[in-house]
């Protein structure tokens, strides 16, 4: 493994053990055995590195969810079911690796003064619209790009949603089985006829 490599590993495990605000550039030296000016060499600054490692543990926290959800069994099935199931599964892996969205929380509060970094958090979420609207399993028909992407987006803020909401509190938080139930009652208002506005 490369310095840079073990940079971005140290870097994971401080925001893991300490969150953003309070790993400190010696902390990511100590943690992965690398030298500390090499944080600047390598990355510029220690923000630059924690973004880099919190992207990356992201991104491999999808990977996961998206083999998860690949499973032959999972996608066969009914949409109805297929949603619930996705839900239940991404409530489990937030569970898992909650570390990583405390981060992803710290770092986005950072974003209204940091243009750069608003910038790369921007095309971070972006990527993950397409990423969700590409998990959307077999289609009857072809689906519009304009209809995926939109898709996508109402998974990332599904997503967004409910990462704030079982990190402050997870016994109240929303389950699967209510998302799944909420999804039937908005679609069987969508389909009665509204009412005619009174005066």
């Amino acid at each position: 493994m490369g310095e840079r490599d073990k940079l971005i590993e140290g870097a994971k495990r401080c925001l893991q053990e300490r969150g953003y605000a309070h790993s400190t550039a010696r902390d990511i030296a100590r943690a992965s055995g690398a030298n500390l000016a090499s944080i600047g060499y390598h990355f510029g600054s220690k923000d630059a590195l924690l973004l880099e490692a919190m992207l990356e543990a992201t991104m491999e926290w999808a990977e996961k969810l998206q083999h998860a959800l690949t499973d032959d069994a999972r996608v066969a099935e009914p949409p109805q079911d297929r949603f619930e199931s996705l839900w239940r599964r991404v409530i489990e892996m937030l569970d898992l690796y909650r570390p990583v969205f405390v981060a992803n929380i710290e770092v986005f509060a950072q974003a209204e003064r940091q243009p750069r970094l608003r910038r790369e958090l921007a095309d971070a979420q972006e990527s993950a619209r397409l990423e969700w609207a590409g998990w959307l399993g077999p289609q009857a028909h072809p689906v519009p790009e304009e209809t995926r992407r939109a898709v996508g987006s109402f998974y990332l803020t599904m997503l967004t949603g409910l990462v704030m909401q079982r990190l402050i509190d997870p016994e109240r938080a929303p389950t699967s089985e209510e998302l799944s139930r909420a999804l039937r009652a908005i679609a069987v208002c969508d389909d009665e006829p509204v009412p005619p506005a009174r005066g």
